[in-house]
């Protein structure tokens, strides 16, 4: 489908709150933003505290330096509870996985790489209108499948970060993963 040039919306949520889609760009990286409640030191700490972060995305420590090696501990049975689809059935009980601090500068920006050296992660915090924009960007991997399975995973994560800073009961992952995944397959192109 090429360039995603515009912002899919959709409503989903009891209080009528409305959550962009990502898009993906012309390098095929994807693109995410959400607009948080201030304090940025506040999101911050749901970026870097391990305990805070494993409320919406995973556990595990993090080192305060680039090139620090740390581990994201994804257990998914605590985001949801909501059972895991059978295809994701090798995440049940939760999985470890080595990832690298690539850059860090508190509390406005967070770079890392997971498993694959190619696919960095970079969450930038700026303050924009009396709210806290959260703007991620994800290098794509070389295949689509996980590409679509990626795209999907950080929205449904970054739902959850939603919920958890606006004090209200989490929704359910994998329903939104699973309604993010269909969007997404068709919505993205492979990358070049």
């Amino acid at each position: 489908m090429g360039v995603s040039t515009g912002w899919q919306t959709c409503s989903k949520r009891k209080n009528d709150m409305r959550e962009d889609y990502g898009t993906q760009l012309e390098d095929g990286s994807l693109r995410f933003v959400r607009d948080l409640p201030r304090p940025i030191e506040r999101v911050w700490d749901y970026l870097v505290d391990p305990e805070k972060r494993a409320l919406w995305f995973c556990g595990g420590s993090m080192g305060g330096r680039p090139g620090d090696g740390f581990t994201m501990a994804f257990n998914h049975d605590h985001l949801s509870h909501e059972p895991l689809p059978d295809r994701y059935a090798s995440m049940q009980g939760g999985i470890d996985l080595a990832a690298r601090l690539i850059a860090i500068d508190p509390p406005h920006l967070l770079i890392f790489k997971g498993v694959n050296e190619e696919e960095e992660t970079r969450i930038e915090l700026s303050e924009e209108k009396g709210r806290v924009r959260l703007l991620l960007i994800q290098a794509p991997p070389a295949d689509f499948a996980q590409l679509t399975d990626m795209a999907a995973g950080w929205h449904a994560h970054l739902g959850i970060l939603v919920d958890q800073l606006a004090g209200e009961k989490p929704r359910g992952f994998w329903t939104d993963h699973e309604e993010a995944a269909d969007y997404y397959r068709a919505a993205l192109s492979p990358a070049s």
